[in-house]
């Protein structure tokens, strides 16, 4: 299974979501953040460092 079957990645590495442009690893964080909240992980500073990742 290959990724870009799926997505359209650009030259730099993004790929284009509704009209939001992200780049593949900001997708791998926002799935961990998406699995740790729907398994309920009540560790807040996994989520502060998932975040300041993201802002970065």
């Amino acid at each position: 299974m290959n990724l870009t079957n799926f997505l359209s990645f650009d030259k730099e590495g993004k790929v284009n979501i509704l009209g939001f442009s992200f780049y593949s690893d900001d997708l791998l964080i926002i799935t961990l953040l998406f699995f740790l909240y729907s398994q309920k992980v009540n560790d807040k500073f996994i989520y502060i460092a998932l975040i300041l990742l993201l802002i970065n």
